[in-house]
């Protein structure tokens, strides 16, 4: 195995320009993810967040030789700084939420490398700060205007069925967000 990618949100069904390999697989490793980092557009993405409940994540291969290349790829992708972006061996991302799960997973697998978005919460403006339930994002959800609350819909419903997190049962429940088939 060469390089391997991790994924849980639009990077899934939107790689933009990291060149990936192969189809997404779904037998990643378990991380706590949730619906918990306000994006530019005001939808709420996926995250690592201490503390939150284990789901599977996807994974793919991806056509880099360097890890480091595989990297500075993804964070092109994620429109973020390197530090937002963790690579496996290497040292831990300064948001390490996950990192410990991921390298037992990358050597239990073979793999050379990984990478990994590795971007903190941000919630109500604030850096490190995740929404407290459910019930406050849908609150935070139902406050956009209807085109930002169009994208944050395509969003979550996008979102590969796999990642069964809390919020997302909230988001089914109270506002009728459900996952493509």
């Amino acid at each position: 195995m060469n390089i391997a990618c991790l994924g849980w949100g639009s990077l899934v069904w939107n790689p933009g320009v990291l060149r990936t390999v192969g189809p997404w697989r779904a037998d990643g490793p378990e991380l706590p993810i949730e619906f918990a980092r306000t994006s530019q557009d005001g939808r709420l993405t996926l995250v690592l967040v201490a503390g939150a409940p284990l789901v599977p994540c996807l994974w793919t291969e991806l056509e880099y030789t360097a890890p480091e290349h595989a990297q500075e790829a993804l964070a092109g992708r994620e429109g973020c700084t390197l530090p937002g972006v963790g690579l496996w061996p290497g040292e831990a991302p300064v948001h390490a939420v996950g990192a410990e799960r991921i390298a037992r997973w990358a050597e239990e697998r073979g793999l050379r490398a990984v990478v990994w978005t590795a971007l903190r919460p941000k919630f109500n403006g604030t850096d490190g700060d995740a929404p407290a339930s459910g019930e406050a994002s849908v609150a935070y959800l139902r406050t956009l205007e209807a085109r930002a609350q169009a994208r944050a819909r395509e969003y979550v419903e996008r979102t590969p069925t796999q990642v069964r997190t809390p919020f997302r049962l909230t988001f089914e429940q109270e506002l009728g967000w459900l996952a493509r088939s």
